[in-house]
């Protein structure tokens, strides 16, 4: 069979999507473990357009829920050919029924365990509706991913494309806004340290970008890992928690090993919401000496904040500012709560009442649309604080101050370039977006009765 494996991107214009691009692991790695006798290619739309008129048997497409529309839209195109489609993903894996209105099978959970099974299913034309792994999937022993079907993907503005590595999956963590837990385990999986090394050895690229949701988490496999990256000489990026900052000798390693930044969800800086947090709720450091410790290490720090949880009060914004403002916050992502499906607080939004849209990732809503009703706020005070912060955190004024009071990592020429080119951008895609109407601000008042 000719398989095409498919990463949609957004295709219009109102979206906040990040600039930067990276290699992703998920379909290389589906790639190697296709058996013998079918040839596969790769499309992510975020680097080229697909060919729809390209020769191909069997399309599968991975399927995140603010990319529904648009997985939903290349699956209907590619089933009206007569082109079989399957999908996967965290979407699918929750909403499984939905996601089978568009595909004729459905991988429900990790797919390793079931993707040989399911190509050689389709061979024969005996292929199932739903593919369900009955266990989560051994880290120890994947193949190497096939990058080399990623080899027009290389280069971005003259720019080598950082290269996704996977080394652990799974969240011990449940928080409630986060499907995580549900879909990739509660367990907190590693690979074997050598593994990881010997992938990453091979790669043709000095710069990684690791794809775990929560990089660290098993602090002696975290320090191996990095102490024998050391030698390797690579420069990487990665997202992980706030609670990196407690352990001085994992920065000091991480620092060694190359890192030069990370992405910290911070969420909230007022205490009740932390407390809800499961993540942040038992830090050993706060957050302006977690932020000074990173930075005495030289990393770059993208700091994610969260607005609408029930804990939350109008204040939050202002001092969410102060707290970008005084730590010299590098970069900063701002986003309104959204109720995922699969997630509780989807599930409790919905059961009190507070949910206005149902399925609002088929109703092609712009990213930070606020669906529900708030509850420490109204939905206008939500609304009109988090477009402030937005016009505050990203002034030309706040960007030269954070910019004087600069970190290591920006005393370079690069550093100081990256900066300036980060933020401008960013500025660029929240400035545009915050012209997106908020179709159900004020909508509801939080002292009107349930």
């Amino acid at each position: 069979m000719k398989i095409k494996l498919i990463a949609p991107n957004e295709q219009r214009k109102d979206t906040i999507s990040s600039p930067f691009k990276l290699q992703r692991v998920n379909l290389p790695l589906l790639a190697a473990l296709t058996p013998p006798g079918h040839t596969v290619t790769i499309v992510e739309e975020a680097f080229a357009p697909d060919d729809i008129n390209q020769d191909v048997d069997m399309v599968g497409i991975t399927v995140l829920t603010e990319l529904a529309l648009r997985a939903y839209l290349i699956a209907d195109t590619y089933r009206r050919k007569g082109v079989k489609v399957v999908m996967g993903g965290i979407h699918p894996t929750v909403l499984p029924e939905e996601a089978l209105e568009h595909a004729d099978a459905v991988v429900v959970g990790e797919a390793e365990g079931v993707w040989p099974q399911l190509v050689s299913d389709a061979a024969s034309g005996r292929m199932q509706r739903i593919y369900h792994s009955d266990k989560m999937t051994d880290l120890k022993g994947l193949p190497e991913p096939r990058r080399d079907l990623l080899s027009g993907f290389r280069y971005q503005g003259g720019t080598r494309i950082p290269v996704g590595v996977e080394t652990s999956r799974g969240c011990p963590y449940d928080c409630e806004f986060c499907c995580i837990g549900q879909t990739l385990g509660r367990q907190y999986r590693v690979r074997p340290v050598q593994e990881v090394i010997a992938e990453i050895a091979s790669i043709d690229s000095p710069h990684i970008f690791f794809c775990d949701d929560a990089l660290g988490l098993n602090r002696n496999f975290a320090k191996e890992l990095f102490t024998q990256m050391i030698p390797l000489r690579r420069r990487w990026l990665a997202q992980g928690t706030v609670s990196l900052a407690e352990d001085p000798e994992l920065l000091g390693l991480m620092q060694r090993s190359g890192c030069l930044g990370l992405l910290v969800g911070f969420e909230s800086v007022q205490k009740k919401t932390q407390n809800e947090v499961k993540k942040i709720k038992n830090l050993k450091v706060d957050f302006y000496e977690a932020m000074r410790r990173f930075h005495d290490e030289g990393f770059g720090i993208l700091g994610s904040f969260v607005f609408g949880f029930d804990y939350e009060n109008k204040d939050v914004f202002d001092q969410t500012l102060e707290f970008i403002m005084k730590s010299r916050m590098d970069v900063v992502q701002l986003r309104i709560l959204t109720p995922y499906p699969g997630t509780r607080l989807y599930k409790r939004l919905l059961s009190e009442g507070r949910l206005l849209v149902h399925d609002w990732w088929l109703r092609g809503y712009p990213p930070d649309t606020l669906f529900y009703q708030p509850k420490g706020m109204t939905a206008d005070e939500l609304v009109s604080g988090y477009a402030r912060l937005n016009r505050q955190a990203y002034s030309f004024g706040a960007l030269t101050k954070r910019f004087l009071g600069m970190s290591p990592w920006k005393r370079t020429l690069l550093g100081c370039k990256a900066y300036i080119a980060v933020n401008l951008a960013t500025r660029s895609r929240y400035f545009r977006a915050l012209e997106n109407p908020q179709p159900f601000a004020g909508t509801f008042n939080p002292t009107e009765k349930q």
